[in-house]
């Protein structure tokens, strides 16, 4: 238990408001390793006609950075405006959603009703019809002009500064729909509408989420997100129990920075996790042990979403167990890919670390090589796809590779993927597209291994 005398209830409330696996961050107090991002947002948002186009690959905090910075622009006298996209989405179903929003309406049209009285021989009847005529509370949008014209009446009734946050546009299927969107960004800023856009998508640049579509490109600060910083990473764990008076030492926090491989959605699953541990214990709880964070890992991969545990399950189900350890031998991917020879190398270290009374029988070179090129196919999970140089591979789904870490981590096996390099700087490199470098590195003086 914990020294805070909380009931289930309310701990329950107080643990969502500090750690928050299913949805996205939205206090800038929580959200830890992105005051870069943050800083550069403001700035550009100052611009007149400037909107953001927030991107990266899944998982990595888009949607929580894109809250955290609308809540932070967003005046007071409102809230900002928040919609999702989808493979169906258009123009006019993205501006009609803004629209419910802004005029609180619960949903776009209202039916006709007509009253019909009918006098009989004996009694007044009165009835009361619904008629199939629908009128719509938002006009039509029949162009992007439309569009224009309807947003700048809509931030004027909306608040003093509105700020409307279009997450997942990546998922919109229409090419289209996709330049009108494009068109619409330039206008607005054309047109010097007095509303702020943030957008977000998954994807490793916007010409892959919005196509060629340049002319809105000026009116866009683009920000490419990398996957979370080790300090950003252990900061959420630390001040999250720090909350209820829970001390981590050292070893574990950085264990869970390790383990998330930089995607908050793990921290933050572990965490809670972990305080529910500690919350549930017969005996009170002043520090995180090493059974309380193994056990989290346990409930964190019980919770995860059936999208990353399928394919895993995929890959291992009613297979040799060799199958097991040359997956986790992919962990040894990184952002460029990972050649076989990586992996094989990480591959001959998971097995020194199995116990001896299991038994394992090493796989020749040739035999790993065939196992790690059956992930590819789709009865095996298609958890690989091929990368621009021959002989190296990469994530299908890049969240995946960290689940792949938390059942390593499970099974006792520390995966060595982000070590530090002897003879190299101590930071991780991302895409050069990005700002360059993770802010930090593992610490030295930890071996991970």
């Amino acid at each position: 238990m914990l020294q805070c005398d909380y009931s289930k209830h309310e701990f329950g409330k107080a643990l969502s408001q500090v750690v928050s696996p299913s949805h996205p961050v939205e206090s800038i107090e929580n959200l830890f390793g992105r005051e870069e991002e943050l800083d550069r947002i403001e700035k550009a948002l100052f611009a007149e006609g400037r909107h953001i186009f927030i991107f990266g690959e899944r998982g990595v905090g888009k949607s929580s950075l894109a809250a955290a910075a609308a809540r932070q622009w967003q005046s007071s006298d409102n809230s900002y405006i928040d919609v999702s996209c989808s493979p169906d989405s258009t123009v006019s179903s993205i501006i009609a959603a803004i629209a419910g929003h802004a005029l609180a309406k619960g949903r776009l049209s209202k039916k006709e009703l007509s009253r019909r009285f009918t006098i009989g021989a004996k009694w007044l009847q009165y009835t009361i019809e619904q008629t199939q005529n629908e009128t719509p509370i938002i006009p039509e949008v029949a162009s992007v002009s439309d569009a224009v014209e309807i947003l700048r009446e809509l931030s004027a009734l909306h608040s003093e500064v509105t700020v409307v946050v279009v997450d997942e546009v990546d998922r919109m299927s229409s090419a289209a729909e996709l330049a009108k969107l494009s068109d619409l960004i330039k206008q607005l800023g054309d047109k010097r509408v007095a509303i702020k856009f943030i957008f977000t998508g998954v994807g490793t640049s916007l010409n892959e989420i919005l196509g060629q579509h340049a002319s809105s490109f000026r009116q866009l600060e683009t920000v490419e997100l990398p996957r979370l910083s080790w300090d950003g990473r252990w900061d959420i764990s630390i001040n999250a129990l720090a909350k209820f008076g829970v001390k981590i030492n050292r070893k574990t926090y950085i264990r869970i920075a390790a383990v998330s491989d930089g995607f908050p959605y793990y921290v933050h699953l572990i965490t809670e996790k972990l305080l529910w541990i500690l919350f549930e214990s017969n005996e009170v709880k002043k520090e995180v042990s090493w059974g309380d964070y193994s056990l989290a890992i346990d409930h964190a991969i019980a919770g995860i979403s059936a999208e990353l545990a399928r394919p895993y399950e995929c890959a291992v189900s009613q297979r040799s167990r060799d199958y097991e350890l040359v997956l986790w031998a992919t962990a040894a991917d990184e952002w460029q890919g990972a050649s076989l020879a990586e992996m094989f190398h990480q591959y001959e270290d998971i097995v020194k670390q199995i116990s001896p009374s299991e038994n394992i029988q090493i796989l020749t070179y040739k035999k790993f090589c065939a196992r790690v090129r059956n992930l590819l196919r789709e009865d095996y999970g298609s958890i690989l796809k091929k990368g621009d140089k021959a002989g190296y591979y990469h994530y299908t789904e890049k969240m995946l590779r960290g689940y792949v870490r938390l059942q390593a981590e499970a099974h006792g096996i520390k995966i060595r993927g982000e070590d530090p390099v002897p003879n190299k700087r101590d930071f991780m490199k991302v895409p050069s597209r990005s700002r360059g470098y993770y802010s930090s590195g593992p610490p030295k003086s930890l071996k991970l291994k």
